[in-house]
């Protein structure tokens, strides 16, 4: 499985280590990684990038299978947004959600010809806003809307 790293997850790696000392897995340097893997059935290699590198699974559905066993809010997580071992209070569909950041993430690409250091709250709030037009559309992202939310996210960006 293909993770995805950026701004946004910085301090995942930390988080996820919070979560497993708290569940009692081995030290770091003492076979967590192994033990991870095992515990979720996930191979060594993206173990170790979840848990060194900053780096969360880019499969919506694994992050929260992982999180939810691990008793975690997965936003927390992943982004740091929210309480960390509190799910979010109202229902929410992770599988929107990510084809939302996917979509703003593919539009930004295609409005820049170079890679972006966008910081993570400002495409959090764009995934966010997304999310919700989805959520009031029957799950149906408006293209229009989408590149209008990423004009609004490089507009952000370029004041900074």
């Amino acid at each position: 499985m293909r993770e995805k790293k950026s701004n946004s997850t910085a301090g995942s790696s930390a988080r996820l280590h919070r979560l497993l000392d708290a569940q009692g897995f081995p030290p770091d340097g003492e076979g967590r990684v192994a033990a991870f893997a095992r515990s979720f059935g996930v191979n060594t290699a993206n173990a170790s990038r979840w848990l060194n590198d900053d780096r969360v699974p880019r499969d919506m559905g694994e992050l929260l299978r992982i999180a939810t066993e691990l008793g975690a809010n997965p936003f927390w997580w992943a982004i740091g947004k929210g309480e960390e071992d509190t799910p979010e209070p109202e229902p929410f569909d992770i599988t929107l959600f990510g084809r939302c950041a996917n979509e703003l993430l593919k539009q930004l690409q295609k409005l820049v010809d170079r890679p972006l250091d966008i910081d993570g709250n400002l495409l959090s709030s764009g995934y966010r806003e997304l999310y919700e037009q989805a959520q009031n559309n029957g799950a149906i992202l408006d293209p229009d809307r989408i590149s209008l939310v990423a004009v609004k996210v490089l507009a952000e960006h370029r004041k900074k």
